[in-house]
C-alpha cells in the first residue's frame, strides 16, 4: 500500500443511559449535517485513546477517562483511507454540560439520528449493550 492511512480516534462518552453527540454543521467540507461523536486525527506521537480524550475536551468540553476500544472501521476521505478507533470512554465530571453542538442524547435515541455510515456498527454494538441495563 503506498499511502498510509489516516488514524481517527472517536470517543464514545456513555452515562447514565446517555451518549454524547454532536451535529456537524450543514457547511462542513465532509459529512454535512450528520451526527457524530467527538473524535479526530491522532498526532504523531500520541496513543489513539489520547487522542479521543483530547478531542472531546477541545470539541465538547468534556473531560472524559478513556478505556477499551469498542470498534474499528474503515473508511475514505478526500486524503486518502482512513481507520477509525472507537474508544468507550466516561466523563469525569457526570455534571459538565458539554459545549454545543454537543448534548447527551438518550443511548435508545441513536436509531433515530444521521450518522456517517462508518458509524453504523458501534452504534449497533452501543444500542445492543445497553438495551438489557436497568437503571
Amino acid at each position: 500500500m503506498d499511502m498510509a492511512s489516516l488514524q481517527i480516534a472517536v470517543a464514545i462518552v456513555m452515562h447514565d443511559g446517555h451518549v454524547l453527540v454532536g451535529q456537524r454543521d450543514s457547511l462542513a467540507e465532509n459529512t454535512a449535517g450528520l451526527h457524530e461523536f467527538p473524535g479526530g486525527k491522532v498526532e504523531p506521537g500520541e496513543s489513539p485513546a489520547a487522542a479521543a480524550a483530547r478531542e472531546t475536551l477541545e470539541e465538547a468540553g468534556i473531560v472524559v477517562r478513556v478505556g477499551a476500544m469498542l470498534d474499528a472501521a474503515t473508511g475514505s476521505a478526500r486524503s486518502g483511507p482512513i481507520d477509525i478507533l472507537f474508544f468507550e470512554a466516561a466523563p469525569l465530571d457526570p455534571a459538565a454540560l458539554p459545549r454545543p453542538p454537543f448534548a447527551w442524547v438518550p443511548i435508545a435515541g441513536l436509531a433515530n439520528l444521521s450518522f456517517p455510515q462508518a458509524n453504523d456498527h458501534v452504534i449497533r454494538r452501543v444500542m445492543a449493550g445497553h438495551s438489557g441495563q436497568q437503571h
